[in-house]
């Protein structure tokens, strides 16, 4: 698969040519397999005629895809006994592309010239068919189609693959009033957008960019916390305050009115440095200069444990095709492990993902900071101290931070009091997207707190014994304390439908899952956690379990003082293949609202 470094190449290959009759292989497509919107295309390799000798050398081959004038390198594996495996992502090929619309057939390249073209059993043509899929997104307004067949090629039958974006406008709207009219035709979302593009392109130009000003941004909280202000302090200290000028823009989705909002775009059209933690959504709006300005985004959930982004293209929430995410000259990450599932939600390729570990763990891994705190929390809660502490911390359902609820009538208060007897307290920590707070009866409020607005929801693992939780990254920390925790799912069928996952569930928590709220009690009473399965989640989500995430922010993407050899990203082929068709939508970030905790 190409990225970011290797743009689409036009080889100029003219008209598809049929292979020569005498070539010493034959290459035959035998299984396709998805997984989201990647396929992988499993080919083997045969003698045509001949001993074996005339074969390629084990895994010496490379292929690419092909259509009429039009010829790109693929991804090819060597997986032994003479079989490759081509892997293509849909949302991602080639400069931050789409997969290019066509009919394109498999075919070896060569230095000679000479290829060999991919075919298929025609006896087998039924599970073509199967493996043919489509992709909605935009409100189900556009659609990417991927069908496989064949086509007759002399005395073959060639293997193809036809991908095409296709659109349709929306519902010819009502006639209403002159007012409504006029702000359906001037202050629409997509003249909206262009006015914001063209401000921020005039003070690009005009103004500049300023060297050394760093901004640090959200448009999902109000205030400066997190892997931002782990980062920011973590400047402070190291005296680069008073060498950087630092500017700060923090608000709520759709809050502010053109004031804020040109405001910000002034910061980003300055800005050397513009660090996010969130999706962030003026990027839908404009172009960032990135010969002057990089993004990068510190977003706070640790591991890939949900499906976000283009992980979910073609389900509910799907993104478009491009999207702010595809403007990131950088995302974090806290492992090797995980730097291909962020490269795939992101839209970007791996390269721009660096696995730097996430600043706020720096904080909880502060053995002086933690010191004070638990000191602190005892005597602020003499109430809790000494207790057994149990924190439930379920994630928000809904679709944006506009729905978000949670079901409180999966809990049996009741039972859960017994449950847990004199000698523990139980701690909600609800998702801060969730209004409704949590219904403590009255008469539990001995062994039942209410922490959802607790400043400090990362520090306060450290005095929790047990974690309940569903489907949060808080588990990233928490796997840091080699404590029990349980997952209470009830709506797993239904969360892996609408929301996805990139693993399955049930092998991924590292801990007990449980689907019925009887279930969570009976493993109370017993205590059976099946911790063992916490030593490898951390294994795979932390490549280095230390303070210095903050300071590989900093030296390798703020500063760049010494980068790594991954950090040569090219992110100036960011436009798709094929222009999409936009309408004037509501707002499409219901999945990048899932601020983890």
């Amino acid at each position: 698969m190409t990225d970011a470094s290797h743009p689409l190449p036009d080889t100029s290959a003219g008209h598809l040519e049929t292979p020569s009759a005498d070539a010493p292989f034959e290459l035959t497509v035998e299984e396709i397999v998805w997984e989201r919107a990647l396929v992988a295309i499993h080919l083997r390799v045969r003698p045509r005629s001949g001993p074996s000798a005339a074969m390629p050398g084990l895994g010496d081959l490379s292929f690419g895809i092909v259509d009429l004038e039009r010829n790109y390198p693929v991804d090819g594996t060597y997986l032994g006994d003479d079989r490759y495996r081509i892997d293509i992502n849909i949302t991602r090929f080639g400069g931050r592309r789409q997969f290019p619309n066509g009919t394109w057939r498999i075919r070896t390249l060569s230095d000679d010239g000479s290829h060999v073209v991919a075919g298929y059993d025609g006896t087998e043509l039924a599970k073509l068919d199967e493996a043919s899929r489509v992709f909605l997104y935009n409100k189900n307004r556009s659609v990417v189609t991927v069908s496989f067949g064949i086509a007759e090629n002399v005395d073959a039958l060639d293997f193809v693959m036809r991908c095409y974006q296709l659109n349709r406008s929306g519902a010819k709207p009502k006639r209403v009033g002159p007012v409504k009219w006029f702000k359906r035709k001037y202050l629409n979302e997509p003249r909206m957008m262009k006015r914001a593009a063209f401000i921020y392109k005039w003070i690009n130009r005009l103004v500049g960019v300023r060297k050394g000003q760093i901004l640090f941004a959200s448009d999902q909280r109000l205030t400066i916390a997190g892997n931002l202000l782990r980062v920011r302090d973590r400047l402070v200290e190291r005296g680069l305050d008073k060498e950087l000028d630092f500017k700060y823009s923090f608000r709520l989705p759709k809050s502010g009115g053109w004031g804020t909002t040109i405001r910000i775009l002034y910061l980003m059209a300055t800005s050397e440095v513009i660090l996010l933690d969130d999706y962030f959504g003026l990027l839908k709006s404009v172009k960032i200069d990135t010969e002057r300005s990089r993004v990068v985004q510190l977003w706070h959930a640790g591991s890939g444990f949900k499906s976000v982004g283009y992980s979910r293209f073609g389900n509910i929430g799907s993104p478009k095709l491009w999207h702010p995410h595809r403007q990131y000259t950088y995302a974090i990450t806290g492992s090797e492990h995980l730097v291909p599932v962020y490269a795939e939600a992101f839209g970007i390729e791996e390269a721009a993902v660096i696995p730097t570990g996430l600043p706020r763990v720096d904080w909880f891994l502060d053995e002086e900071r933690t010191r004070r705190f638990t000191e602190d929390f005892a005597q602020e809660h003499p109430e809790i101290a000494g207790k057994r502490v149990v924190l439930f911390a379920p994630t928000f359902r809904g679709r944006s931070i506009y729905t978000a609820f949670y079901d409180y009538s999966w809990i049996d208060f009741d039972a859960l009091y017994e449950a847990v007897g004199p000698d523990t307290v139980v701690l909600f920590r609800m998702h801060h997207f969730v209004k409704d707070a949590v219904p403590i009866p009255e008469q539990y409020r001995d062994r039942f707190f209410d922490f959802t607005h607790y400043p400090d929801g990362l520090s306060l693992l450290h005095v929790v014994d047990l974690l309940i939780t569903d489907y949060s990254s808080i588990i990233y920390e928490f796997s840091l304390l080699d404590r029990p925790m349980m997952f209470y799912a009830p709506d797993r069928v239904n969360y892996a439908a609408t929301r996805g996952f990139h693993r399955d569930y049930d092998e991924t928590a590292p801990g007990r899952v449980c689907s019925t709220f009887p279930e969570v009690l009976e493993a109370i009473s017993t205590g059976e956690f099946e911790v063992e399965k916490v030593a490898q989640f951390r294994a795979e989500n932390f490549d280095r379990i230390d303070t210095g995430a903050a300071d590989r922010v900093i030296d390798w993407l703020v500063l760049r003082d010494a980068p790594p050899s991954a950090l040569t990203v090219d992110t100036s082929e960011e436009v798709p293949v094929a222009a999409e068709h936009h309408e004037p939508v509501a707002e499409e970030h219901e999945e990048e609202e899932e601020a983890a905790r």
